[in-house]
């Protein structure tokens, strides 16, 4: 609840200095026709994900498959801030997998979050995806993209995915990744680690 406070009280200070300061006549030339700004304005209060979590496979009783983890084991990292999401694979075979997603839009209807891959990324890098999420039983969990990222060179790309047919919203532990040869994969539990 105390984080929920601190950011609408962000959320309305930085509206309000937007508001405030459009109420004088600067003149053309000092105007600001930057969509990026504007942008970042309607992401300050739309990301309902923005926190640094621990994340797990399927619900907290998934006994885990062939490739994942049971559900009580800490498999990564999430960061979200309000441009950026940041998630760390943890692989004591191969070494951790790291990706840096800038986001580029925010769909609360749909409940998903895109992002365009940094030079940063351990892959896809410069390629755009999708990041959805739910709520169920209190918990937040989310589906990364794991259709065919690699040709996703355009905003536009990912959104023409459809959701429902790579995500199942009925099946935590068996419905992300569908139809894209990783499935059946389980959603990522979201846990704060505050």
């Amino acid at each position: 609840m105390r984080k929920f406070k601190r950011m609408a009280a962000l959320t309305f200070a930085v509206c309000s200095l937007f508001v405030f300061a459009n109420c004088f006549d600067l003149g053309e030339s000092s105007k600001s026709d930057n969509q990026n700004v504007l942008a970042l304005v309607a992401v300050a209060g739309l990301n309902p994900l923005a926190g640094n979590y621990n994340y797990y496979n399927g619900t907290p009783d998934y006994p885990g498959g062939t490739f994942t983890a049971a559900g009580n084991v800490v498999v990564g990292t999430y960061n979200i801030s309000l441009s950026l999401v940041a998630q760390t694979m943890f692989d004591e075979t191969f070494g951790n997998s790291y990706l840096y997603g800038e986001i580029q839009e925010i769909d609360t209807n749909k409940k998903v979050v895109y992002v365009r891959f940094t030079s940063a990324s351990s892959f896809s890098q410069g390629n755009y995806a999708w990041l959805r999420w739910m709520v169920k039983d209190g918990k937040t969990y989310v589906c990364p993209d794991l259709s065919d990222v690699s040709t996703q060179t355009t905003l536009a790309s990912a959104k023409d995915d459809d959701l429902d047919f790579y995500s199942d919203t009925n099946d935590i532990n068996a419905g992300c990744g569908l139809n894209s040869g990783f499935d059946p994969a389980p959603w990522s539990r979201l846990e704060s680690q505050n």
